[in-house]
This record gives C-alpha cells, sequence and structure tokens, in this order.
C-alpha cells in the first residue's frame, strides 16, 4: 500500500463504507442458535415488556450478570425499529460499537502514523476471526471494547496536550464501558496511560492522583445504578455482582467458569488472528533469522536486558503505549483461571497497527510471502464456493460423515445447504469469493507488486467472510437453534408458562427468547395443578426420583435432535399434583 498515494478523508469514508457493508446487512440473517445471545437478548425484551430499565427479571426470577448498558442500547435499538427486540437489533449496538471503534482507531493511527498503516490496521480488525464474530454478535464484549479502545485513544491525545483540565469524553466512555461489563472499563484505561506517562517520566504522584480522579468520576454512573438496582434486589443482586467481578478475578465463584490454563490466552490470540496467523506464518520463512541476534558479542545477559529495556522506554511514543496496552491487558487475564479468548479483545487494535507496520514493511522487501498467501487463499475461495456446488448438487455421501456423536447434525447441515432456496443477491454473494479468487490469480499471473497483491489477500478474505455471514451461517446455524424447539413447547401450551427443569445455571435461553419469555423454573416455582414441563435427556432420573412423590409425571414427547443450550434431547413431560 505504500506504492499508493492514499487521501486521509477520502479513505476514511471508503473504511466506513466497506466495513458498514461487511457487518451491517447480515446481522439479523442467522437467527439465534446458542445460549450466549438469547441470554442477552431476553434481558431487553423483559425492560421493554416490565418498563423496568434498572433490574428487570426474566424466566420468572433471573436478573442480568452485568451491568445494563447493553441491555439498554438493544432494548432502545427496538423501540426505534418497531418496539420487538429481533435478532437484527439484538445485535446492532455492537455492529454499531465496532464500526465506531474502527472509524475512531483509523482517524487515530493516521494522524500519528500514515494513512496506509490506518488502512490496513482497519482491514486487518474487519478480517479477524475474533473481532468479526465479536461485531457481530449480542453479547456485551464488543461494546465494552470500543468504548475501552476509543477512551485509549483520547487519553493520549489529553496525554499529548499536557494532560490539561479533564478529558470529559474519555470520562463518558469509560462511564459507558463500566455500565456495560463491569470496572475494568475503567481500570484499564487509566492503568496503561498510566503506566505509559510513568515510561515517559512523568512524576508518580500526579499521575496517581490525575488518574484516580478520572476514574473515580468514570464510576458515579455504575454507583447509581448499583444503589438503585440494590434497592429492588437486595443481598442477591449484590452477591451476584461480586461473584461476576471480584470472585472472577480472584478464582472464588461459586461454580466453574471458563477455567482454562495459562497456555490458553496464547492459543486464542493465534486462534483470534485467523486468517491472518496463515498470512504471518508464511511471512516467516522469508526472515533472514541468522541476522537475528539476542545480545552483541561479548555482552552479559544483565547488560542485554538493561538495553533491552532503554530500547523499550524509547520507542516512540505511540508503538510504546500500544505494548504498553497489550501486554498489560494480556498479563492481567493470565492472572484469574477463568479465561475466554473475548477478554483479550482490547489488545486487537493496538496488534493490528502493529502487525500492519510488519506488513507493509514486507512489502518492500519481498514479493513472495504475497504471491503465496493470494494463492492460498484465492483457493480457499474456490474450495468453498465448489463444495457448496457438490453440497447442491448431492454429490457428497451422507456416509462421509460416520456413525460419530454429531454425524446426523453434520447431515443435517448438509441437507439444510443442499435444500434451502436462495434468492438472486444470495446467489452472488456465494460467488463473491470466486469473483476475488480469479482478481488475486490475475494480480499473481501479472507479477504486480507486493502492495496490490497484499489487497488481493484482502478482498479474498472479506468476500469470504461476506459469503460466511450472508449465506452459509445462516442456513447452516439455523439447524442448531433452538427456535423449532421453542415451536413444539408452544404446541403443546399455546398460553401462559411453560416449566422447565435442570440441574444447574444453564437454562433454555434460546427457547425462552423465542416464546417471548414465558418459561418458568419448575424447582422454583413447585406449580400445583397441572401443566408441562421440559428438562434435559440428561437428568431424566434425577428428577423422576425427586417430584415422582408429589406429582404424577407423564412423559408425552422426546425430541430428536440436540437442544443447543442443553446440548442433550429433551423431553416433556405432563405433570398433575398429586
Amino acid at each position: 500500500m505504500k506504492d499508493m498515494t492514499w487521501n486521509r478523508e477520502k479513505t476514511f469514508w471508503l473504511v466506513a463504507a466497506v466495513s458498514a457493508l461487511a457487518v451491517l446487512p447480515f446481522l439479523g440473517e442467522t437467527i439465534f442458535y446458542s445460549k450466549g445471545e438469547p441470554r442477552e437478548a431476553i434481558v431487553a425484551v423483559s425492560m421493554l415488556q416490565s418498563g423496568n430499565w434498572i433490574l428487570p427479571v426474566n424466566y420468572g426470577a433471573d436478573i442480568a450478570y452485568k451491568p445494563p448498558f447493553l441491555y439498554w442500547c438493544i432494548a432502545a435499538v427496538s423501540w426505534l425499529f418497531g418496539g420487538e427486540v429481533s435478532e437484527y437489533t439484538a445485535r446492532f449496538p455492537s455492529a454499531a460499537a465496532f464500526l465506531a471503534m474502527q472509524l475512531v482507531f483509523f482517524r487515530f493511527v493516521a494522524k500519528r502514523k500514515d494513512t496506509a498503516t490506518a488502512l490496513l490496521s482497519a482491514v486487518l480488525l474487519l478480517t479477524s476471526f475474533e473481532v468479526h464474530r465479536a461485531a457481530v454478535a449480542c453479547r456485551l464484549d464488543m461494546l465494552q471494547v470500543s468504548f475501552i479502545v476509543m477512551s485509549l485513544c483520547l487519553l493520549f491525545r489529553w496525554d499529548e496536550k499536557g494532560c490539561h483540565g479533564v478529558p470529559w469524553v474519555a470520562v463518558v466512555l469509560m462511564a459507558c464501558a463500566t455500565l456495560t461489563k463491569g470496572p475494568v472499563g475503567s481500570i484499564f484505561p487509566c492503568v496503561c496511560i498510566g503506566i505509559y506517562q510513568l515510561l515517559r517520566g512523568r512524576r508518580l504522584a500526579s499521575t496517581f492522583f490525575s488518574l484516580l480522579g478520572i476514574g473515580l468520576l468514570t464510576l458515579v454512573p455504575l454507583a447509581l445504578w448499583f444503589w438503585a438496582a440494590y434497592r429492588q434486589g437486595g443481598d442477591a443482586f449484590m452477591n451476584l455482582m461480586l461473584e461476576e467481578n471480584t470472585g472472577r478475578f480472584f478464582n472464588k465463584m461459586s461454580y466453574p467458569s471458563h477455567h482454562n490454563p495459562l497456555w490458553y490466552n496464547f492459543l486464542t490470540i493465534i486462534w483470534g488472528w485467523i486468517p491472518w496467523t496463515l498470512v504471518l506464518i508464511i511471512s516467516l520463512f522469508g526472515l533472514k533469522w541468522k541476522k537475528i541476534h539476542l545480545r552483541s558479542a561479548g555482552e552479559s545477559w544483565k547488560e542485554c536486558l538493561r538495553h533491552a529495556w532503554c530500547r523499550f522506554r524509547s520507542q516512540p511514543p505511540l508503538q510504546l503505549f500500544a505494548w504498553v496496552v497489550i501486554l498489560f491487558i494480556f498479563i492481567f487475564y493470565c492472572i484469574p483461571e477463568s479465561k475466554r479468548s473475548v477478554y483479550l479483545l482490547p489488545i486487537y487494535p493496538f496488534m493490528a497497527m502493529l502487525l500492519a507496520q510488519y506488513l507493509l514493511t514486507e512489502t518492500g522487501r519481498d514479493t513472495r510471502t504475497f504471491r503465496i498467501s493470494a494463492w492460498l487463499f484465492a483457493t480457499l475461495g474456490i474450495v468453498l464456493t465448489l463444495v457448496f456446488a457438490l453440497v447442491r448438487l448431492d454429490l457428497i455421501p451422507e456416509s462421509l460423515w460416520g456413525n460419530g456423536r454429531h454425524a446426523a447434525e453434520n447431515v443435517a447441515f448438509m441437507h439444510a445447504l443442499r435444500d434451502t432456496s436462495f434468492s438472486f443477491s444470495e446467489w452472488l454473494i456465494v460467488l463473491l469469493p470466486v469473483i476475488a479468487a480469479a482478481w488475486s490469480i490475475v494480480a499473481v499471473w501479472r507479477k504486480t507488486s507486493a502492495t496490490r497483491l497484499l489487497g488481493g489477500v484482502a478482498v479474498c478474505m472479506l468476500c469470504i467472510f461476506m459469503a460466511l455471514d450472508g449465506v452459509y451461517q445462516p442456513t447452516v446455524l439455523s439447524v442448531k437453534s433452538d427456535k423449532k424447539l421453542a415451536e413444539c413447547f408452544a404446541g403443546y401450551v399455546p398460553d401462559g408458562p411453560i416449566y422447565s427443569y435442570t440441574d444447574r445455571l444453564i437454562r433454555f435461553y434460546c427457547a425462552n427468547y423465542y416464546l417471548n419469555d414465558r418459561m418458568r423454573n419448575f424447582s422454583l416455582e413447585e406449580p400445583t395443578g397441572t401443566g408441562y414441563v421440559v428438562l434435559s435427556a440428561k437428568v431424566k432420573d434425577g428428577f423422576l426420583q425427586h417430584y415422582s412423590p408429589t406429582y404424577r409425571l407423564t412423559e408425552v414427547y422426546t425430541t430428536p435432535y440436540r437442544s443447543c443450550d442443553l446440548r442433550a434431547n429433551i423431553l416433556i413431560y405432563k405433570f398433575e399434583k398429586k
């Protein structure tokens, strides 16, 4: 990209248009197919139904595990779109937050580096697996990450201007971050800019007290909500909030939650940067490793470490700041046992900037990395479309999937791709990877520059993502969804509550969303009279043993498919209180 002249303003609008086109049109195409998204969406449903915007209750007795800013956003967007929470309106806040972060970070990098680096950073974010997945999901993570990253950019600008006054916009953004997922929304920006300032020579006292004041300001809205929610929820609410924040960090939770070993964070970073991880691996073979020395001749390890520390501190300001953000947040999330790939999302924009610099340097050194990458992703696009064609022509035998646990589900995926009718626009989306592949192959054939080859690789990736989001995922993942389970439940209970029994915290989140929050907890309510209760086949014996003495229980139906939430076949029992 360095061999092109990039106008900053035009490139900004190009990034805005491409990012919006890649994200917004497909938000509502995939129905909910896992417990995570409907668990968040149902809170907004209960807000609109009850009018309680502080601590709404769903599933009859459940309160949200996190502060309410995401739910406010979903409810507000849904109200604007007609008053109903849909897959599109539930995912829109995450997508809008990603677009805001994308554009703010583009301007931030373009002003302090160059437009080419900012453009490639934006492309890397748009086409990295972890960021793209979070941008199109109804989850808390992208909303919080967007506020954290934008506030980091604003605090860096505040430092550039001599730390005069209060950075009010950054304060508001951090307050929104804490109202989304807790105090880390304020801790990360304040600590990162504080470490950066200390490394740059600012006095400890002035750094600490100025950032302490800013941090306390950002917690005021969270404290007000916490006070209002405690008045409604009492000790149950207080215990839940403490467990989800301090308990999760200090490994004091009452239930295991995403416990993973230390190496998990390294693995998720590698996986999260797919497909760019493949490009980076290919580029490593072109490096001249013999010229890379850890220390100079005759230099002791102590001197080597001292010189490395001096070089680290003397980096250009933005470079140093990026490394501080990456290292602090990564190390922070190595401490607790609870680890998830999405926890590391705040470091992705700063990693994207460093990776963009590396790739742009590579374009000026050698074209082999990008020729190989162009061939690789062109081939992937063609193979993806070819496999789809074979499925549509029914040329792939079902026996290919064997008789394993997931064989029936894989066959169902294949049938969905084979039998679904697609519109003209969807067929065009299917062809996008082939068109991008052809363009890349021609670019390689004509021995074009490494910069243009890199652009071809990015276009191939983007077209593959669009095909997945627009056609393949909506078709395949509808098979996994519990929407059909909700329809089955509604057939037995057209109106009123539908009871469920589980032996752990997981609920029928997806089915409850599609039933408009009609499900209730059988164990808590122990209903009188007659009705229906649904449960996982895994807990059948325990359920019958516990409730047979007080209820007449008759099994009326067993699903031939597994629930996406409970990952087991579901039984429906008719009950009658003895």
